[in-house]
């Protein structure tokens, strides 16, 4: 069957930077890939930001307009065609923002929009 499949977002943070109470997602990897893309993609903060950090990080993966997972189907779709089988997982492999480090002449301290930059490696395999 042709077309594009995203199994999903491996989180593979370290530790210090994950929640507690968060639980990351299960994902079907593989690999048998033919293809990496190393990716740094940006997430704007004030959409997935919540009071609670796990929930965050989840909108960080999920979000549907600006969310990794999105983020990655939009790059599928623009460098494979659907008459193709292709499957792919992303593995998030670094979470920064755009403000570090903080120092006096930095734009965080002026009306700078904040985006949360995630480093991927997206895997992909294909089939005639």
């Amino acid at each position: 069957m042709a077309g594009i499949t995203n199994e999903g977002t491996v989180n593979s943070l370290v530790a210090a930077q994950v929640p507690d109470d968060y639980t990351r997602p299960t994902v079907s990897t593989f690999t048998d890939y033919k293809y990496v893309y190393d990716v740094v993609l940006s997430v704007l903060k004030v959409t997935v930001d919540d009071a609670d950090p796990a929930t965050t990080m989840a909108a960080i993966i999920a979000e549907g307009t600006i969310g990794i997972t999105k983020q990655v189907d939009d790059i599928l779709a623009e460098d494979f065609i659907a008459a193709r089988t292709v499957t792919a997982y992303t593995d998030w492999i670094s979470l920064k923002t755009n403000m570090q480090p903080i120092l006096k002449d930095d734009p965080i301290l002026t009306d700078v929009v904040t985006n949360y930059e995630c480093t991927v490696k997206i895997y992909i395999k294909t089939a005639a």
